[in-house]
């Protein structure tokens, strides 16, 4: 049997201990495991949160309008744990310190409240109250013997610190703000932004020394009920609102400069992090609507040897490791993407990844020709294509598609044209027209057609090499609405259709089709996209989110479009897929979705 180095021309590395993910000087959030509840206007003791142990508490919040909460939960770094409850069920205190020493004060429970109480790691205990009732108050501090509150609702400036038995009224800030975000310990802190003193969220940063606030530079965005973390000279501000925000920035002891954003925009959120580190947790919030997620933040240091793609090597002696975006699909997700110029349905698309892709043709009502380009953040009209269509079929990329039969107003085309990144044009016509038709290829040149309806289900297949289409052999099951997906005219998968409804599953060689590993869900007029061996499947009908990945046998399923839809435009691969407009059952619809698996480091299974 040949070496890997025979194969490969390298050796395998082994290594002691495992290069790190590199965040860039930005830094970046990490999916976490979510609240056992979801709840908003929560607070936190995560002063002690460093990323790498049991650092954090989620205390009370808001279950719903009017319905407040005494709940306790602890963060180990994976998950979350119900701990002893508060004595005051509250939402919009004030809390600070550790997992195991902590302190809140303050909060809302239908009355402006002052209630402190303490936490030692297994039990909250009341101590004494603040001086000044308040809500939406800011706060920073290490432990339950030592903390800091300031500003707060309705209308107040006070600062009053704690020394483990009671608290005093020290210096008040510069610039009143309801809301604000805390980092810090008692005697050095920051009160970061917040609402004040009219509607609308204010920049200003204050900067406390034990005894008295000092004016400092102004963050990027302003916000109201944004989270803070760290210390001084090292801080994070992320979250907040009013309308839901995923922007994080980065203090450096003189200046703010935007970071890597959460994976989420939320407001109304809990969280915190280290004194002295560039870490983070938030948790909870509203996006809308109320979540329980949590994400968690950090910054490679410098110094750090950091993993590259493709890299594989021998951890620890033992265990073969492979870095790439392949062992991050299972927890990879959709998230929102720019909206097309039109709205429609019954169309196609072709490209290399949800950065990278242009779609054309649809229903609008109406067969349209209408082309737009997706560079992952917005749609760009292009030419038109010649031959108005719709149900019709594409592959390829930016630069080099297919557009392949379909339906114009009254009847099945056999009509195809090519695109060079900026027009179409007619090129030799496939032998069936045919509407409703699946097809696999990631270049113009290269690609395959199949299935559909003619004048009955179809299981016609034919290839594509560039100038002319050759009939190959035919799929085993004759279906319309299938869909599918491949590298080239010798390498394709197609799933799903109708009559009857199927979750059948086709590969195709270059010479024949096999039949392999059904759908877990039976659908018609999926989307799809990426190769055999990495295929995404998403949407259809009936009306779904659904979404499943293939492996070249086996189907399974994983997370979610945001919307059902069906009959929608397609780009990317198994790791970065375009999902655009289609129909939701009631309506057609502009809006996108991208599906992006990131980076993983997973160990590798040598068969």
């Amino acid at each position: 049997m040949a070496t890997y180095k025979e194969i490969k021309g390298v050796t395998v590395q082994t290594r002691d201990s495992d290069p790190v993910v590199n965040t860039g000087p930005g830094g970046a959030w990490a999916t976490g495991g979510n609240l056992n509840t979801a709840r908003w206007i929560t607070t936190g003791c995560a002063y002690g949160y460093t990323g790498t142990a049991t650092l954090a508490l989620c205390v009370g919040g808001r279950l719903a309008p009017g319905s407040y909460s005494a709940l306790n939960e602890e963060y180990d770094g994976t998950s979350w744990t119900e701990k002893g409850d508060l004595n005051s069920a509250r939402d919009q205190m004030g809390g600070s310190g550790t997992s195991t020493s902590g302190i809140v004060a303050g909060g809302y429970d239908g009355t402006v409240i002052a209630y402190s109480e303490s936490w030692n790691g297994s039990s909250w205990t009341e101590t004494n109250d603040l001086n000044t009732a308040r809500y939406e108050l800011g706060s920073a501090g290490a432990s339950a013997s030592s903390a800091i509150r300031f500003s707060g609702a309705p209308s107040k400036t006070e600062t009053e610190t704690w020394n483990g038995s009671s608290w005093t009224e020290v210096a008040e800030v510069n610039t009143h703000a309801t809301a604000p975000a805390g980092a810090g310990t008692a005697t050095a802190a920051l009160k970061i932004s917040g609402e004040a003193p009219t509607p609308g969220a204010n920049v200003n940063v204050e900067q406390w020394n034990g005894s008295a606030w000092t004016e400092i530079n102004n963050v990027n965005v302003g916000r109201r009920y944004g989270v803070g973390a760290g210390d001084v000279s090292n801080a994070l501000f992320f979250g907040g609102g009013p309308s839901a925000t995923a922007s994080t920035e980065i203090y450096n002891g003189s200046s703010w400069t935007e970071g890597g954003d959460l994976g989420t925009a939320v407001m109304y959120s809990g969280g915190g992090g280290n004194n002295g580190s560039t870490v983070g947790i938030n948790y909870g919030g509203q996006t809308p609507p109320v979540v329980a997620t949590t994400e968690t933040f950090s910054v490679t240091p410098s110094t750090a040897e950091t993993l590259e793609e493709g890299q594989i090597f021998l951890s620890a002696g033992t265990t073969l490791k492979g870095f790439g975006k392949a062992a991050g699909i299972p927890a990879a997700t959709w998230s929102s993407g720019g909206d097309m110029n039109t709205a429609r349905n019954s169309f196609t698309g072709a490209g290399a990844s949800n950065t990278s892709s242009v779609v054309f043709g649809g229903n609008t009502p109406g067969t349209t020709g209408k082309t737009e380009s997706y560079n992952g953040s917005a749609f760009t009209e292009e030419n038109d294509l010649n031959t108005a269509c719709r149900e019709n079929t594409g592959f390829g990329s930016l630069t080099a598609s297919i557009n392949a039969s379909g339906e114009s107003t009254t009847a099945n085309i056999a009509s195809a044209e090519s695109w060079n990144g900026s027009s179409w044009t007619a090129v030799s016509d496939v032998n069936t027209a045919r509407r409703r038709l699946g097809s696999g290829g990631t270049s113009g040149p290269s690609g395959i057609i199949f299935g559909g309806y003619s004048t009955n289900n179809s299981a016609d297949a034919e290839t594509w090499d560039g100038s002319s289409w050759t009939e190959v052999s035919n799929l085993n099951t004759a279906r319309d609405s299938i869909s599918g997906c491949g590298s080239s005219a010798t390498a394709a998968v197609a799933f799903g259709g109708s009559p009857p409804v199927t979750g059948k599953t086709e590969l195709w060689d270059g010479t024949s089709w096999t039949e392999t590993g059904d759908m877990n869900s039976s659908k018609y007029s999926r989307g799809g996209a990426g190769v055999p061996s990495q295929a995404l499947a998403f949407g259809g009908v009936p009306n779904t989110a659904d979404t499943e990945i293939f492996n070249g046998s086996s189907w399974s399923e994983i997370n979610n479009l945001s919307t059902a839809r069906s009959s929608v435009g397609r780009g990317g691969a198994g790791v970065s897929a375009l999902c655009a407009g289609g129909w939701t059952g009631t309506a057609r619809v502009a809006s996108s979705e991208e599906f992006t698996a990131d980076l993983t480091l997973a160990d590798v299974t040598v068969s």
